[in-house]
């Protein structure tokens, strides 16, 4: 083989990479952005769970139980789009500090390799009742994750309490609210985080500040959300 055969071969090698390299990309944000039976181009309609009130108890509140606006979130705390849509709730949370309450659900993603141990650290926060703070610290410092000590986020999160954390944090065990998180994702047909359902209204994605605040308004005045 010349060498001007061989340069043309190699510049079709790397153009099938680079193909393969951008395809691999789109399936895994489309993985955790979109459900991969969506139509090109037709929006998806939000969904209505019958038994949504009862998916309440599965995941962990962050508000009131009586808070006119319920909102159940599907996320996981490696997943980039997640850590937005953090942002995005907050933003309209401070709008709206008692009317609306989440209720987060787990459900790390295969192939996150420090979501199922981030879920983990938040529940073992949990337990000295510091999920919330535990919650914004991990999404805040995501890109931190498995370099910064578990410790570290403890110590942020206000987690009194180190050696009980630690001691929780290296246990190998099951569990309970993220195999919870993953059989009630499966059951509703999540595929990807964030996942939100809003009174009752499954949506096919993650609103924006504007869309989440009329939601809200429409709920405050006696409406349905979507």
């Amino acid at each position: 083989m010349d060498a001007k055969t061989k340069g043309r071969w190699d510049t079709v090698l790397t153009v099938v990479l680079v193909g393969c390299a951008l395809l691999t990309t789109g399936l895994v944000l489309r993985r955790e952005l979109f459900s991969p039976t969506a139509a090109p181009g037709i929006p998806q309609k939000p969904v209505f769970v019958e038994d949504w009130t009862a998916h309440l108890e599965k995941g962990v509140r962050i508000g009131s139980a009586e808070a006119p606006v319920q909102l159940i979130e599907f996320a996981d705390f490696e997943c980039p789009f997640c850590a937005s849509f953090h942002k995005t709730l907050e933003s309209v949370r401070q709008k709206y500090p008692t009317q609306i309450a989440l209720t987060f659900v787990h459900y790390p993603i295969q192939g996150h390799r420090f979501a199922e141990p981030a879920a983990r650290v938040a529940e073992c926060a949990r337990e000295q009742g510091r999920f919330e703070a535990m919650h914004a610290r991990l999404f805040e410092w995501q890109n931190q994750l498995g370099l910064k000590p578990w410790s570290e986020f403890a110590t942020a999160a206000g987690v009194s309490d180190l050696a009980t954390f630690e001691s929780c944090v290296k246990g190998t065990e099951p569990l309970e609210r993220v195999v919870a998180g993953r059989k009630l994702a499966d059951e509703l047909g999540v595929k990807g985080t964030p996942t939100l359902i809003v009174n009752g209204w499954q949506l096919h994605r993650p609103p924006d500040a504007a869309e989440l605040e009329a939601m809200v308004q429409a709920i405050l005045s006696g409406k349905k959300p979507v």
